[in-house]
C-alpha cells in the first residue's frame, strides 16, 4: 500500500514539474525585439512587465542567448536613475512593441503621489523617435502599439503620423470601467475635471465607467446608468486568427478608435448599458461597441485599443503557455490577461519566429 502512494506522489510530481522540465530543456528561440516604454516612474515596470511574462514562458532571448530582462531590455525612462534611458539607434528587428508613451512626471517620483497633473520630466513620441523605428522596421517586422502610444504628450503632428501608420483614427476619448467610483484608483485629475466641469462634488460610489476627451470634457456613468464591465470579443477574423484566445472582461484603460480602409478589427469591446447609460453616451457621440485589436496584413501591424502589457503580477512558477492553468484561476483585472492578451501574444510571436525562419515567406 505504502509503495503504491509513493508511486502515486511520485507520478502526481512528475505531472507537476514536467512542465517546467519541457520549458528548462526547450531550446531557446533568438527574436530581436525592441520594446518602447516612456512610462516607468517605479521600478515594477508594470507598463510592460505583462508583455516580458509571455516572453519569458516562451522561452524568446535576445540575440545574445540572454532571456529578455524587464528590468533593462527596454527603451524609455530609468526608474533608478530617474533618466531617460539610452535611447533607440535603428537597426534592423523582428518586432517592435511600443507599450506606452505617456511619459513621467514629477508627481510620480514622489513617495506618495496624489495624482494630480504635475511637470512632464520625460515622454511623449517625437518625430525623431519615430522615424528612427520606422527606419529599423522592414516588411518582416511586426509593430505593435498600446493605448497611450500616439496620446498626450505626443504632439498632434506625430500622433496623426503614428495613427495613419497603424491604420486607424482615435477619436480623442478615452475611458475605463471601475469596481468602485469612490476608491484609490481614480485619478485626482480626472475627479477635478469632474467637479470643475459639473459645478458638484464628486460624490460617486459603487461601479461606473468615466469617458474623458482629449478637451477635458469629462463623462460618468453610475451603477444605474450601466449593467456591467467591459466586454473584450473576437471578431470573426479574430476567431480564425487567435484560435486559443477566449472573450474576458477588460477592466483598464482602452482608446475608442475607428479603422482605415485596409484595417482589419480582429476583437471588439461592448460596453453593457442601461438605456439612461446609453443615451448619455450617444449625447456625446461615444459608441457602445468599439474596436480593441487592429491589424493591417500588408504593413504588419497590430494596435492594441488598451493598457495590455500593464499587469503588475508575478506568476508563480515558469513554464511554456502557462496561461493554461492561470486561466481557470483568473478573476477581475488578471481575466483579461491569462485569458485575451496571453495567447494573443503567444500567436503573434509564433507568427514572427515563423516568418524569421522563413515559413510564412515560404507559403
Amino acid at each position: 500500500m505504502k509503495k503504491r502512494i509513493i508511486v502515486i506522489l511520485l507520478l502526481l510530481l512528475l505531472l507537476i514539474l514536467s512542465p517546467r522540465v519541457y520549458w528548462s530543456l526547450k531550446e531557446p528561440i533568438s527574436l530581436e525585439i525592441a520594446v518602447i516604454d516612456y512610462t516607468v516612474p517605479t521600478k515594477d515596470y508594470r507598463e510592460h512587465n505583462g508583455l516580458f511574462q509571455v516572453l519569458t514562458s516562451k522561452k524568446i532571448v535576445r540575440e545574445d542567448g540572454e532571456l529578455y530582462d524587464v528590468g533593462k531590455d527596454y527603451y524609455g525612462f530609468d526608474p533608478y536613475d530617474k533618466v531617460q534611458t539610452e535611447p533607440f539607434e535603428h537597426h534592423q528587428v523582428d518586432m517592435i512593441y511600443i507599450t506606452d508613451t505617456y511619459g513621467v512626471y514629477s508627481d510620480d517620483l514622489e513617495e506618495k503621489p496624489d495624482g494630480e497633473r504635475s511637470e512632464l520630466l520625460f515622454g511623449g513620441m517625437d518625430l525623431l523617435d519615430w522615424n528612427g523605428l520606422m527606419q529599423s522596421k522592414d516588411d518582416q517586422t511586426t509593430l505593435i502599439a498600446e493605448f497611450n502610444s500616439f496620446a498626450s504628450p505626443t504632439s498632434e503632428e506625430v500622433s496623426k503620423i503614428m495613427q495613419q501608420t497603424l491604420g486607424l483614427t482615435w477619436s480623442g476619448w478615452i475611458g475605463r470601467y471601475f469596481p468602485d467610483l469612490a476608491n484609490d484608483e481614480i485619478p485626482q485629475w480626472l475627479i477635478d475635471n469632474y467637479e470643475q466641469q459639473a459645478q458638484q462634488e464628486w460624490s460617486f460610489e459603487g461601479p461606473g465607467m468615466a469617458y474623458v476627451h482629449t478637451t477635458d470634457q469629462v463623462i460618468i456613468l453610475n451603477e444605474d446608468e450601466i449593467k456591467g464591465s467591459v466586454n473584450f470579443t473576437l471578431t470573426e477574423q479574430g476567431k480564425h486568427k487567435f484560435s486559443s484566445v477566449h472573450s474576458s472582461e477588460y477592466m483598464y484603460w482602452f482608446d475608442i478608435v475607428e479603422p482605415l480602409g485596409g484595417t482589419e478589427v480582429l476583437a471588439s469591446y461592448k460596453v453593457e448599458l442601461e438605456d439612461i447609460g446609453a443615451d448619455k453616451l450617444r449625447a456625446a457621440g461615444i459608441p457602445t461597441q468599439f474596436p480593441a485589436v487592429l491589424f493591417r496584413e500588408n504593413d504588419l501591424t497590430y494596435y492594441f485599443a488598451g493598457d495590455y502589457a500593464d499587469f503588475d503580477k508575478q506568476p508563480i512558477v515558469t513554464w511554456e503557455s502557462i496561461h493554461h492553468v492561470y486561466k481557470f484561476f483568473a478573476k477581475d483585472v488578471s481575466s483579461f490577461y491569462w485569458l485575451s492578451y496571453f495567447p494573443m501574444m503567444e500567436d503573434i510571436l509564433n507568427e514572427a519566429i515563423n516568418r524569421k525562419r522563413g515559413v510564412l515567406h515560404a507559403e
